[in-house]
């Protein structure tokens, strides 16, 4: 069975959308709902925005022993000049890139970095490629921080120049998952890019298209499963 978490509702009701739910089971502030998706099992929750929520709504998963995979599903903010509005971004690594002990560590502090399961990668390129949809195999970054200014932008490429995306879950996730031995992936659509100069209205407009898209992804990825 496949666990999904989104961190946001429009994520969430754009995959119970194509859901035969059957069941439904509540833990703490965490929903779970059971059922099929194109014909797969899977478990689909919402886990809230942030590192914390992400972190709860993992765990939770992860003692389901039926859950065999951890895939974390949703919107980001795209981080090169090149990308648009609706790209997808498969995650290769995550990190945690506001974790920072450098002052006692050096650069050996900053960042946490979590190695995605090949496996689901090359399954999640498979269903991009199905759909038709620009995508993009690199890094994932997530912060606890809507970046909306040039600071917060320079500072995260200078430590993570390789990263794809920025968001808010998938490094609590990664470590989650990797902590409890289930494989995990994080797919993010692009619902904004941070170097465009419109970018608060690329997200206020296109953040529930990017979600409908994200779930048009899992769908097709649960289907290679």
């Amino acid at each position: 069975m496949t666990g999904i978490i989104c961190a946001m509702e429009s994520e969430l009701q754009a995959v119970l959308e194509h859901m035969i739910e059957e069941k439904t089971r509540q833990v703490g502030q965490v929903r779970i709902h059971y059922g099929m998706l194109d014909g797969k099992k899977v478990a689909a929750c919402l886990s809230g925005v942030g590192k914390v929520n992400a972190a709860m709504a993992t765990t939770i998963l992860c003692q389901d022993p039926e859950i065999e995979r951890i895939v974390n599903v949703g919107v980001a903010g795209g981080l090169k000049e090149e990308q648009s509005v609706g790209d997808l971004v498969i995650s290769d690594e995550v990190a945690q890139a506001d974790f920072d002990t450098s002052p006692i560590d050096g650069e050996a502090g900053i960042g946490l970095v979590f190695k995605v399961d090949e496996g689901l990668v090359e399954k999640a390129c498979l269903a991009a490629h199905s759909l038709n949809i620009p995508y993009r195999i690199g890094g994932v970054a997530t912060q606890d921080l809507f970046m909306s200014r040039e600071e917060d932008y320079k500072k995260l490429l200078g430590r993570f120049p390789e990263s794809a995306c920025s968001e808010m879950e998938g490094g609590a996730v990664a470590q989650v998952a990797t902590a409890f031995n289930k494989p995990f992936l994080v797919l993010r659509t692009l619902s904004d890019v941070a170097v465009h100069n419109d970018n608060p209205l690329e997200f206020s407009e296109f953040a529930k298209m990017a979600s409908r898209q994200a779930a048009n992804v899992i769908r097709a990825f649960c289907a290679l499963i």
